[in-house]
């Protein structure tokens, strides 16, 4: 006798991205892992998250697929904002803000990891809501287009991340699905306010 498919979990297109936040990653390693306080960054007006590596490593014996190996995780994670305040690029790229209030970039800048959160509406009015853990951000891409008459083309800032595993636990991204496997709507109103912790209840 055939058995019945167990139920589809509930399907609902996401159509929207709001609430991005960045904490700085000030220690991560095998005995210690701290984040310092949340920058809400306004303006976010797209999200892609696109792995980079994600083929393996598969090796065969014995004319059967014998022991695969999967590389450590590496994402690129893309926003596109409506305007990058100078305040957050000094943040997110290790630039510096002058005396003057002028962003000076200097050759031996060196962004520093941070972790981004964001939600994102569902067409069900819930929400998605994602984490990632340690990405690092590239150089900026900054277009500017000169006014054509009465039709002005708005600019945007590109920015490009380099995601990765944590050293501390490997880690590196979470996402949660409101009403969907426990995540509640209440779990959802703090899930921002703080770079998320897993709870995870060892099996017996």
């Amino acid at each position: 006798m055939a058995n019945t498919p167990a139920a589809s979990p509930t399907v609902s297109s996401t159509v929207g991205l709001k609430n991005m936040v960045i904490a700085p990653l000030e220690v991560d390693t095998e005995e210690t892992l701290t984040y310092g306080d949340l920058q809400l960054v306004a303006g976010a007006i797209e999200a892609s998250i696109t792995p980079e590596n994600a083929d393996p490593d598969i090796q065969y014996a014995d004319d059967i697929e014998f022991d695969v190996l999967y590389p450590d995780p590496e994402l690129t994670f893309t926003t596109k904002m409506a305007d990058i305040p100078l305040a957050i690029q000094e943040q997110i790229f290790g630039n510096k803000i002058d005396d003057n209030g002028v962003l000076i970039r200097s050759s031996t800048d060196k962004p520093p990891y941070f972790a981004v959160g964001f939600k994102s509406e569902k067409s069900n009015h819930k929400f998605r809501y994602v984490w990632l853990y340690k990405v690092r951000a590239k150089p900026l891409t900054e277009n500017y287009a000169t006014k054509e008459g009465t039709t002005i083309t708005r600019q945007t800032g590109d920015v490009e991340w380099t995601a990765i595993k944590r050293t501390n636990d490997g880690r590196y991204q979470a996402v949660a699905d409101e009403g969907e496997n426990g995540f509640t709507a209440e779990k959802g109103e703090t899930f921002l306010q703080s770079v998320y912790t897993p709870v995870i209840t060892p099996t017996p």
